[in-house]
């Protein structure tokens, strides 16, 4: 998927920036333009390393299209992860930025410090678990009301969104109070409307329903299959 690098201390600006981060280069969306809307774009820009060096200097930043023919650079604070979602532009490069020990691919949202990245397998929230946790990392962690809103609009604008999301929380060990993998108690919820449902026991894990926009929760069982998301911990 990712097939080129473009690393910033290249530059000769901005000594305060070097050995940061850089920008990774998504061959298959060239020429590409997803025309979701941006956060927002700049424009009279002469160069794709300009184009991510701006991104990289704006914490909202997430990705970039530089479109070389109207020398713009749009911003968004999500990762695409199809070209399919887009249309054809002559000249446009894709360009996701990769800072500190958050790996190129995964979505890294520097305003809310938070690493992750979405996967697209339908599992058992075992197996999911286990795949997490084979990279050291564990299920994402929704804490906030931001987070939340962030994580449904990149589930809504980067993949197809008719999928439910596993998500780090559980009540099973005891049966109303809510942790996350580390035993820290919940404090935030966004549980859709009637959940939690607590029909059972076995309805102790959290998920980010498809059924209510955008993404509420609802307490699922561990041996349905659902998409899940990965967090790595900064």
């Amino acid at each position: 998927m990712i097939r080129e690098l473009m690393f910033l201390c290249l530059l000769n600006r901005t000594p305060a920036l070097i050995n940061i981060g850089f920008g990774v280069k998504w061959k298959e969306f060239d020429n590409v333009l997803v025309s979701k809307p941006f956060t927002f774009e700049i424009l009279n820009v002469y160069s794709s390393t300009e184009c991510v060096l701006l991104c990289l200097q704006i914490e909202a930043c997430v990705s970039v299209f530089y479109r070389r023919q109207h020398r713009r650079c749009q911003f968004h604070d999500v990762l695409f992860m199809s070209p399919e979602d887009g249309q054809q532009d002559p000249g446009t490069e894709y360009y996701s930025l990769t800072v500190g020990t958050c790996p190129p691919g995964y979505v890294h949202n520097r305003l809310l410090n938070i690493c992750y990245q979405l996967h697209l397998d339908k599992i058992t929230y075992d197996d999911g678990l286990t795949d997490c946790t084979s990279r050291g990392e564990h299920f994402a962690v929704i804490d906030s009301e931001d987070k939340q809103n962030h994580v449904a609009k990149q589930i809504t604008l980067s993949s197809d969104a008719a999928f439910s999301y596993f998500l780090d929380g559980s009540d099973a060990e005891n049966e109303g109070q809510w942790v996350f993998h580390d035993g820290r108690p919940m404090t935030y919820f966004a549980w859709s409307p009637d959940n939690p449902t607590n029909t059972s026991e076995q309805h102790d894990y959290l998920v980010a329903s498809r059924f209510t926009k955008p993404f509420l929760w609802q307490d699922r069982r561990r041996v349905e299959t659902k998409r899940y998301i990965c967090q790595k911990d900064l």
